[in-house]
């Protein structure tokens, strides 16, 4: 491994000696304050020693097999390359290192932003490497600026974390969630859509008979819509009502909102679900709720099989870091949010720059 050491004030100030030195596989080492110069012992400044390396020779993916070979890799030499490589990539590493006073002020603001808006602590650090390590980037440059590149990073790093869309169309979509998220106004929006923009035929069927209200709402919108509702109490009646709605291209399904805490529920539904391969399940989710909670919720529910989650109240809440912090953290693909209680406008297509916007504020010149 190929080290070098540097004596310097900031982290920042070390940032691109080391990258231009040591390549973008550099990883930082070790840090430690030293004191350096003065007089007869006195008058010493304090300073920041930084100590940096690179492997040489990394390994590459796509090796054949003998190259792989325990003759030709198990050389102890070649041990904490293994461990190093095995860390998060250079930038990621610098920033942990690096103190809120050693950020330039632009990117100190705009650490600031992200935090207001409730981004997950390694989705931002991640951030921040990126932009540091961007050609372009110094440390001089304004927040408009910054925040352009904060865009492009964060679409690339949404976009990374897509998953593919399903491509077999379902003919039946179930919505289940904790209670208050607003499932049964998003589905009457969905199925607007489906009437209004597809024209498809569309049946709906609630089996929220825990809330008389939620019913009468989904027959209200039903009559609105002129779509036929039926309402089940159990998968008898499940089966009775989709064989009933035969002719419909598509069936939405309302469940009833309870504790997500409470398995007893979570079971109980499950009991009540399709399990057909032309069924698809979407988790609903309130952007107004804490991300641990929502992380508890999606735990809670993994014990049925999601396919997508749904976001509600956009409307009601200024942070939006949820968002890229579900995209980031899991494989369950976001297609829309939900951001007001008119039927059928307020829901809109979850796009990379949607959320960009609502993260950094509309796209601008800077």
């Amino acid at each position: 491994m190929r080290l070098k050491t540097y004596i310097v004030n900031t982290m920042a100030e070390a940032l691109p000696m080391i990258k231009k030195d040591l390549g973008e596989d550099a990883l930082i080492l070790n840090t430690k304050k030293i004191k350096t110069g003065g007089f007869l012992g006195f008058f010493k400044k304090e300073k920041l020693e930084i100590t940096a390396g690179v492997d040489p020779i990394p390994p590459k993916k796509g090796l054949p097999t003998e190259a792989k070979s325990p003759s030709k890799w198990s050389d102890p030499k070649d041990s904490s390359a293994e461990l190093i490589h095995e860390l998060k990539n250079m930038k990621q590493f610098m920033m942990k290192q690096m103190k809120e006073e050693d950020l330039p002020e632009s990117l100190r603001l705009l650490k600031k932003q992200l935090i207001a808006q409730e981004i997950a602590p390694d989705i931002l650090t991640d951030l921040l490497a990126k932009l540091i390590a961007r050609d372009e980037f110094n440390t001089d440059q304004t927040l408009e600026r910054v925040q352009r590149f904060a865009r492009e990073e964060l679409v690339a790093m949404m976009d990374s974390h897509q998953c593919d869309e399903i491509t077999q169309q379902p003919e039946i979509i179930c919505f289940i969630g904790p209670t208050g998220v607003g499932k049964t106004t998003t589905i009457a929006k969905i199925a607007a859509g489906y009437l209004l923009a597809k024209d498809k035929k569309v049946g709906l069927i609630t089996a929220d008979t825990y809330r008389i209200a939620a019913v009468e709402q989904l027959k209200t919108y039903g009559s609105i819509l002129n779509i036929p509702v039926k309402v089940v109490e159990s998968s008898a009646d499940l089966t009775k009502a989709i064989e009933d709605f035969h002719d419909c291209d598509i069936i939405l399904m309302d469940t009833a909102g309870r504790n997500y805490q409470q398995t007893q529920y979570i079971e109980d539904l499950k009991q009540l679900l399709p399990t057909d391969s032309k069924v698809q399940i979407h988790l609903v989710l309130s952007l107004t709720a804490k991300y641990e909670d929502m992380k508890k919720i999606i735990n809670n529910f993994r014990s049925i099989s999601m396919d997508e989650l749904l976001l509600t109240k956009k409307d009601e809440t200024s942070s939006s870091g949820a968002i890229v912090n579900l995209i980031c953290h899991y494989d369950i693909p976001i297609r829309y949010i939900a951001n007001g209680q008119n039927v059928p406008d307020d829901i809109m297509a979850c796009t990379p720059e949607l959320v960009a916007d609502f993260i950094l504020g509309e796209k601008t010149n800077a």
